[in-house]
């Protein structure tokens, strides 16, 4: 089986007092969820997941929301082969001006909590979404 490992940003800013996710549409498959992609030799993932954030989306990280990343784990298949995902994603706070990259990113849009629970597709961007949601209180 083969194994797959990327790093994302799960990118928060708060709005008239209130928290809200900005959420992609990937172009391939359709779905929402949080910018992510591969790390590129040397690179940490902490580096990883904000240069995806700033190809993907155009925002800047402006600070950690949270220290540890949380992680989805999932199976999918691949040209016939199942491949084993772990995506692991940093809780950010991010700014800037949204400019999404067309080749990777179909739509993207800003979202508060709890409906951001209902326009992500996958039940594992919503387990990672309602953890998040668990942190925001203590910020």
């Amino acid at each position: 089986m083969q194994k797959d490992e990327s790093f994302g940003v799960i990118p928060l800013s708060k709005a008239r007092g209130r928290w809200e996710v900005f959420l992609i549409q990937h172009t391939r498959g359709r779905y929402w969820g949080f910018p992510k992609g591969h790390a590129e030799p040397n690179e940490t993932p902490e580096q990883a997941a904000f240069r995806e954030l700033k190809e993907e989306t155009n925002l800047d990280f402006i600070r950690y929301l949270q220290n540890e990343p949380l992680m989805e784990q999932y199976y999918f298949m691949k040209e016939g082969q199942r491949v084993f995902k772990r995506v692991f994603y940093f809780i950010a706070e991010v700014g800037g001006t949204v400019a999404l990259q067309k080749e990777e990113i179909q739509d993207g849009i800003w979202v508060p909590f709890p409906e951001a629970l209902e326009k992500v597709t996958h039940a594992e961007g919503k387990t990672i979404l309602s953890q998040v949601e668990k942190i925001l209180p203590k910020i």
